[in-house]
C-alpha cells in the first residue's frame, strides 16, 4: 500500500482547511472522514495533531481555529451513534 507523503505546508493547509469547515455555525467532517478523503488512514490527521514540530509552525490564529474545531467536532460526533 502506497502512502502519499505531504509536506509540512500541505499538512498545515489540510489542518486549517479541516478546521475551517467547523468555523461559525457550520458542521464539518469528522477528522477521520477528512483523513480518508486525502487517501490516508483514519489516523492520518490525528498523527499530525500529535506532531509538536509541525504544530510549532502554526500561527496562534491557526492553533486557536484548530483547537475550537477539535472541540466542536468531538462534541458533534460524540452525540452520534
Amino acid at each position: 500500500m502506497s502512502i502519499s507523503k505531504f509536506t509540512s505546508d500541505q499538512k498545515i493547509h489540510h489542518l486549517v482547511t479541516w478546521a475551517t469547515e467547523w468555523k461559525g455555525e457550520r458542521t464539518g467532517r469528522s477528522m477521520w472522514a477528512y483523513s480518508l478523503s486525502l487517501g490516508g488512514s483514519h489516523a492520518l490527521m490525528n498523527d499530525w495533531f500529535k506532531n509538536e514540530k509541525l504544530l510549532r509552525l502554526l500561527t496562534q490564529e491557526e492553533k486557536d481555529l484548530i483547537r475550537e474545531a477539535r472541540e466542536r467536532a468531538a462534541r458533534a460526533w460524540s452525540g452520534r451513534a
